[in-house]
């Protein structure tokens, strides 16, 4: 028995494979959408969270916990400052990038950058001091070799 494709059984069959494959594409490129808003929203944080988990993962569980306990206590107050942080630092790479490079704007930039970061700063400073002071002597003394470490780029 052989079968015998004419051109309206081809195209019932065509049909339906392109709908899924089109769907199927549709929904990639979505998701893709979807995923990269999703980043951008956590890179706000992205600098602040590297920098807590680098801390947390030098520290004892103990310790550890203290610490994380009191940062995400902290968190509201700090977490405004640190995504303004993270956009103008992404506004003052776009205009070191930019084409057609401006002096006068990217010193702006830099000056949009620095106010950021100082209200991080400020908004941080408490709740740092807060979770150096939760754990212990050892501890903050793992913190700062591990934050010397990181500054002359070796491993932690």
């Amino acid at each position: 028995m052989t079968m015998r494709y004419d051109r309206w059984t081809w195209r019932r069959l065509v049909l339906p494979v392109s709908l899924v494959l089109n769907l199927f594409l549709v929904a990639l490129v979505a998701g893709h959408l979807v995923r990269r808003q999703i980043s951008e929203v956590e890179s706000a944080n992205s600098v602040v969270a590297t920098g807590i988990a680098m801390a947390e993962a030098s520290l004892s569980k103990t310790d550890a916990a203290a610490f994380d306990a009191a940062m995400r206590h902290g968190a509201p107050h700090y977490e405004p400052a640190a995504k303004e942080l993270e956009q103008t630092r992404q506004a003052l790479d776009q205009q070191i990038t930019s084409q057609s490079f401006d002096p006068k704007a990217v010193r702006n930039a830099f000056a949009v950058w620095q106010g950021a970061w100082n209200r991080f700063i400020d908004a941080f400073t408490d709740t740092a001091v807060d979770a150096l002071s939760q754990i212990s002597p050892e501890g903050r003394e793992k913190l700062l070799i591990q934050r010397r470490r990181a500054k002359a780029g070796l491993p932690p």
